[in-house]
């Protein structure tokens, strides 16, 4: 990691995870907005947003580029500006609570996809001060239900793993990722010194122990997958919601 990446680096508080971190490094970018500084220290918001993402983090303060994750040697990197969100009209807030929001953006640095990407919303807990004036204990308002809201919205960093073994036309992949089910499609997309190879898909044909196995196939001439290239989950598609019919008009 540069010398400037490492200046910018936070020592994080330890209770803000409290599950194994994951085996993946992650660049995390983090911002508060001038009308939210009342509300959200800068150093707690990157407390929180790295124990929601609970790896192998490098903090930054700002936006996160891929030119910073290749600097800092990450296979992600996560965008998490904090924002206070106005109320609508003719809808009150919360007694006592302020209503925060940030975008999640997560972004694979070797293949330059965007992963995930969600917008939450984050409410404080209620305060005895004045209605908006949080300056003085922000910790208070935000350090125990803007990680419970957040821990509502995961991100699959848990489940990123490694090829162990290959036997064409199978491989077998660590559980270190946590829980994966038959049917699974998961995808090779870094060789094992995180460089960039072509993606390949696979799927979970059988959970044995510690190994998990999956089937592939070469297409086009790309190369089968190798020990040491990591793998992360490929979303599933939401269904389309079902036409609503319209009333018949008479």
């Amino acid at each position: 990691m540069s010398g400037t990446l490492a200046a910018l680096a936070f020592a994080l508080a330890p209770v803000v995870a409290t599950a194994r971190p994951a085996a993946v490094r992650v660049l995390v970018g983090t911002t508060v907005s001038a009308a939210a500084t009342s509300s959200m220290s800068a150093s707690l918001w990157a407390q929180i947003v790295a124990g929601y993402v609970n790896a192998q983090v490098v903090l930054l303060k700002g936006e996160p580029t891929v030119d910073a994750c290749h600097k800092a040697g990450a296979a992600y990197m996560v965008s998490a500006p904090f924002v206070l969100r106005p109320n609508l009209p003719g809808v009150g807030g919360a007694s006592g609570r302020t209503t925060g929001q940030t975008r999640v953006a997560v972004t694979n640095c070797v293949t330059g996809d965007v992963v995930f990407d969600q917008t939450i919303t984050l409410d404080s807990d209620p305060s005895d001060e004045t209605p908006g004036d949080f300056e003085a204990v922000p910790e208070t308002s935000w350090s125990h239900v803007a990680p419970a809201e957040l821990a509502r919205h995961p991100i699959f960093f848990a489940r990123v793993s490694h090829v162990k073994r290959v036997e064409a036309p199978f491989a077998y992949i660590d559980t270190v990722g946590g829980s994966y089910a038959v049917g699974d499609t998961l995808r090779a997309f870094a060789n094992a010194r995180g460089g960039r190879r072509v993606p390949i898909q696979m799927t979970v044909t059988s959970l044995d122990g510690k190994l998990v196995q999956v089937v592939f196939s070469v297409v086009n001439g790309a190369p089968p997958p190798e020990v040491g290239d990591y793998v992360e989950p490929v979303a599933t598609p939401r269904a389309a919601p079902l036409p609503t019919a319209s009333p018949a008009r008479r």
